[in-house]
């Protein structure tokens, strides 16, 4: 990717504008869960291979055989209102990943250029104390532990075979 294709950053208009909409989504959660990361693996849940037959069973088992509703689980509205919100969830989520990939590749990008620009400026540092610049070995000194033993020195060519 060429170096500096991004050289942007959020006006604190946007920034409030993003955080107020990030707010208004918790805010209209109709209930919120913090599951820990055991529960998430051990509750029980629809999946892919799952959703088909969960659909049968809420909408044509359950009300066809009201009978073998017992209730137990609760009752045949409680989980038609739970299977919607799980739908209606799903199509929030697909579009909050877009969302958060959309920031995440931007995020990428522009971490990329920031840190191209640092080797860049290592690279150009290492140059200057060989010439012996003023005030380039310090530079060298404090970012050297971050490229020494990373295999290429920034700025050179790998060795052809």
């Amino acid at each position: 990717m060429p170096f500096n294709k991004i050289n942007i950053t959020f006006s604190p208009v946007q920034l409030a504008a993003i955080d107020a909409a990030i707010t208004s989504i918790l805010a209209n959660l109709p209930v919120q869960f913090n599951l820990t990361k055991d529960e998430r693996t051990e509750l029980p849940n629809i999946s892919d291979e799952r959703y088909p037959y969960a659909l049968r069973g809420i909408e044509i088992h359950g009300p066809n055989n009201p009978i073998l509703v017992s209730g137990f689980a609760g009752t045949q509205a409680d989980a038609t209102t739970d299977f919607t919100f799980y739908n209606q969830s799903e199509d929030v989520i697909q579009r909050l990943k877009q969302v958060v990939e959309i920031v995440t590749d931007t995020q990428h990008v522009a971490g990329s250029e920031a840190y191209e620009w640092l080797r860049e400026l290592y690279r150009a540092s290492k140059a200057a104390a060989e010439n012996q610049v003023p005030g380039a070995d310090t530079v060298v000194d404090d970012l050297k532990s971050l490229f020494e033993g990373q295999g290429d020195s920034p700025g050179e060519a790998p060795p052809t075979p």
